[in-house]
């Protein structure tokens, strides 16, 4: 199935090119415009922190809007980026462990940004996603190596979120809305309720939104069996407030708090077991404030600030034997950073971005009261300066971007560990080429770091236990071996991407669009950690009351030289009537010290998508298909993982005119033919068949 996927994907790349008097709007092809007017011009702002055609950007992009997702009514974040080029979504049903992962980087080898805040939270099977999708506006997806923005955590890509304001849901000539969810799963018996409302008085613009979920019933997989301790309830209020205060000034202030609740394994992303379950509360406080001054006709100062709190509490009451964790993670820091425009001669046109970024995490543990080696009190912090500049040669015929970044961070653990302070260098430079309007061909190769996390590098104490795994009487206990002397990952990385598109191709308005990209890395110490279920170094011993054997197993992080490549490509086109899309994407990783291959690469999969739209009755029906391979290129006593197909189909009715304007009525089917699946490296499977529905208003004057 891997090389039948790569071909694919080359066939794909390849039929694009042949079709080649069109344009792609190249890795933002996943997007699909909730418009009558499919000729909208895709922006990214993420890929070079200035506003930039996706199409011209020399990098691989993703932009998601939330009409897309919001169609197939997600229970998750699985649901959300099932089918962009790269990406895969870890963890398994359980929504709290959901972790993304991106060219087979995952956890914290990615950066997730908030509004443009740094969402630096790391503990071991609970998520990194803390935001409800229905809060969301728009993600941006920067696919490869973006430390020379971003820094330690972009060493394999970015996720940015942006939530909803009132700009967003105003239209014109209004000056106050609202707007209601109502919604229903069937697998899990979800509900979901969801209400806001917004305005805009003079300079000042609010946003406010309380969203409610609950899975009432263990989720089934596709075998019809119960996925046990899938209940939980989801709790996520926002508020935005926008102030203008002259012409060009910009300020924002976001707080939200985000509170999910349930019975989860302590891995969360694997098979529950009675010693395993804890009642876990998960809740989080989040303060962002931005400060934005854009004059078109002042090319000297483009500026961005971005200050941000955020506060993770995580408390879990073991049911077997009572036993209590705390947990709490603080992060806060600021990001400032201005760009400057200037010609150089008439055929050069320079935008200069330069900037700092200040940051700390700071983490504690408690164990029935005391201090809890499983999750140690520790602090990083971190100093960095940054540059780039995007020279557009000939009118746009030749664009060339080069950056690079400093970072200087600093690892104080408590206790006996060594204190540790050090620095790295970032550089990126891409060149992108559009000799024609309908072809973009680019480049680029970039020098990526990531420090090691504070869990990574200091954890301590018991992993997870099993018992009767070798029969009645019988208990394995893993344990965490602390690692303080882990090296930072270096990565190299190379990729290279074209990208066609055509518009009016078959009728008036209608486009096709066509990308593909090669990647590869190189990485120097990449973190591995290898679950051991049994250490033959530590005997058995017999340790009452649970039986007369226990066996010992260890989790260990180590430093590896790995090698990650693959290839991305998408197709798809779109009119008035139809939108038609395939995309897909192959990657290998392999560590290069032993040939085997690394065990958290995402399986090859192919997604495809047909919708039907009938814009002046307000419907749009259709579906994705996505198929997957196996995953069996893994370290020996390695999780691997069966390939699967899936079918999704959804149609909505959303009339434009009439009493029953601004509301929209969404009926679906998840998963129709009840595969039984799961997704590489996560154990547990994923939903089986759900009949999903929804029904949302807006009102506005």
């Amino acid at each position: 199935m891997k090389k039948s996927l790569a071909t694919f994907g080359f066939a794909l790349i390849g039929a694009g090119l042949v079709n080649g008097d069109h344009v792609l709007a190249a890795e933002n092809t996943t997007v699909m415009v909730m418009d009558d007017n499919v000729d909208i011009e895709e922006i990214t702002v993420t890929a070079t922190r200035t506003e930039r055609p996706v199409f011209s950007t020399p990098s691989a992009v993703s932009v998601i809007n939330s009409d897309e997702f919001e169609q197939f009514q997600p229970l998750s974040y699985a649901d959300v980026f099932e089918g962009v080029p790269g990406v895969a979504i870890q963890g398994g049903a359980r929504r709290i462990s959901e972790e993304p992962s991106i060219r087979g980087f995952s956890d914290q080898q990615l950066l997730i940004r908030l509004d443009g805040a740094r969402q630096n939270f790391d503990l071991a099977h609970r998520g990194r996603f803390f935001v409800d999708q229905d809060l969301v506006q728009r993600i941006e997806v920067v696919r490869g190596s973006a430390s020379a923005l971003y820094g330690s955590g972009a060493i394999g890509g970015v996720v940015s979120l942006q939530t909803k304001g009132a700009k967003d849901l105003l239209q014109d000539g209004e000056r106050f809305g609202g707007r209601a969810k109502l919604g229903y799963q069937g697998n899990g018996d979800e509900v979901l309720a969801s209400g806001g409302l917004f305005t805009q008085l003079g300079p000042v613009d609010a946003f406010t939104n309380v969203v409610y979920r609950e899975v009432y019933n263990d989720l089934e997989d596709g075998g019809g069996q119960a996925i046990l301790d899938t209940q939980d309830r989801l709790l996520n209020g926002l508020v935005k407030l926008g102030i203008e205060p002259a012409e060009h000034h910009r300020f924002e202030i976001v707080a939200d708090v985000y509170d999910n609740e349930g019975a989860n394994p302590t891995a969360a992303d694997n098979v529950s077991t009675p010693t395993t379950v804890v009642d876990r509360d998960t809740t989080e406080y989040n303060l962002r404030a931005n400060y934005s001054f854009h004059d078109a006709d002042n090319p000297w100062v483009d500026l961005k600030i971005t200050g941000y709190y955020s506060d993770i509490d995580i408390t879990e009451d073991r049911f077997v034997d009572g036993r209590f964790d705390e947990s709490d993670f603080q992060s806060y820091g600021i990001d400032v950073y201005n760009t400057t425009r200037f010609d150089l001669g008439e055929a050069a046109k320079v935008a200069l971005t330069y900037g700092f970024e200040l940051f700390e995490d700071e983490q504690s543990g408690m164990r029935d009261g005391a201090d809890r080696p499983t999750f140690p009190d520790a602090k990083r912090s971190f100093t960095a300066g940054y540059a780039q500049a995007e020279i557009d040669l000939f009118d746009g015929v030749v664009t060339i971007v080069p950056g690079i970044r400093f970072d200087s961070f600093e690892l104080r653990p408590e206790g006996n560990f060594p204190r540790r302070d050090e620095n790295d260098v970032s550089p990126r430079v891409a060149v992108g080429v559009k000799p024609v309007e309908w072809l973009y061909i680019w480049g680029s190769y970039a020098e990526a770091f990531r420090a090691p996390t504070l869990t990574e590098l200091f954890n301590d104490g018991v992993h997870f236990s099993i018992p009767n795994v070798f029969g009645p009487g019988t208990l394995i206990i893993n344990e965490f071996a602390p690692t303080p002397l882990l090296e930072p990952e270096a990565a190299e990385s190379f990729e290279a991407g074209v990208r066609i598109r055509q518009s009016d191709l078959f009728f008036d308005g209608d486009g096709f669009e066509m990308s593909g990209a090669y990647f590869t890395s190189d990485i120097d110490n990449f973190v591995d950690q290898v679950v051991e279920f049994i250490d033959p170094s530590r005997p058995p011993v017999f340790t009452p009351p649970f039986g007369p054997v226990t066996f010992f197993g260890a989790t260990t992080s180590t430093n590896i030289v790995a090698k990650l490549s693959g290839f991305e490509g998408e197709m798809r086109y779109e009119s008035r009537h139809l939108f038609a899309a395939v995309s897909g994407f192959t990657v290998d990783g392999d560590n290069k010290e032993t040939g085997e291959g690394l065990g958290s690469i995402p399986q090859d999969s192919v997604t495809f998508r047909l919708i039907g739209k009938l814009p002046d009755h307000g419907l749009r029906f259709g579906g994705r298909a996505t198929v997957a391979s196996a995953q069996r290129d893994v370290p020996e006593r390695s999780v691997t993982t069966d390939p699967y197909e899936t079918v999704d189909l959804f149609a909505s009715w959303a009339p434009k005119d009439g009493p029953l304007s601004g509301t929209a009525l969404t009926i679906g089917i998840d998963n129709l033919f009840d595969e039984n699946f799961s997704v590489h490296p996560t154990v547990i499977r994923q939903p089986g068949r759900s009949v999903r529905l929804s029904l949302s208003s807006r009102f506005g004057q």
